[in-house]
């Protein structure tokens, strides 16, 4: 979400460069956004304080930057190359290896098949969890507002179980 702030700043100013008739309006605009972001992220970054250090699976390296942000830590990644659908020895590994360092919760994006995920869940007795991986990624993610909220919400559920 930090980035999604620099990314907004720097859209704001150019479009006030390519359309001066409106660059007030742009401002204007970029300086609310600004701050209702700026809000939220306080908010989300203090929510997710208990996740902090938590053990998660991946079923595709795809929540690098959401780990980074929350400081979870990815022990283990479902495909064995990028794009590549696990096979059952390989799941089979990764659980083999989850008993010496357990995981909190396998991840999953919304748009991925959930069954690598869940089969782990299953027999690692873990939670899996479902994420948005963009806007409209699931029915709370209406806007980036939502994403987050969505996100952390799901994150948090298993949480404050495990």
């Amino acid at each position: 979400p930090r980035n999604i702030a620099l990314v907004a700043a720097a859209l704001a100013a150019r479009l006030q460069q390519i359309d001066p008739a409106h660059a007030g309006e742009y401002a204007r605009r970029h300086a609310d956004f600004a701050q209702r972001w700026q809000q939220a992220i306080a908010r989300w970054t203090a929510l997710a304080a208990p996740l902090k250090g938590a053990a998660v699976v991946s079923q595709h390296k795809a929540f690098v930057y959401l780990y980074d942000w929350l400081g979870l830590k990815e022990v283990a990644v479902l495909e064995p190359k990028p794009g590549v659908e696990p096979s059952a020895s390989h799941l089979q590994a990764v659980l083999a290896t989850l008993k010496g360092a357990p995981a909190r919760m396998v991840l999953y994006a919304a748009y991925q098949d959930p069954r690598p995920a869940e089969w782990l869940s299953k027999n690692g007795g873990m939670a899996a969890v479902k994420l948005a991986f963009t806007v409209g990624g699931t029915e709370a993610a209406k806007d980036l507002f939502g994403l987050f909220d969505d996100m952390l919400a799901r994150l948090l559920a298993v949480g404050e179980k495990g």
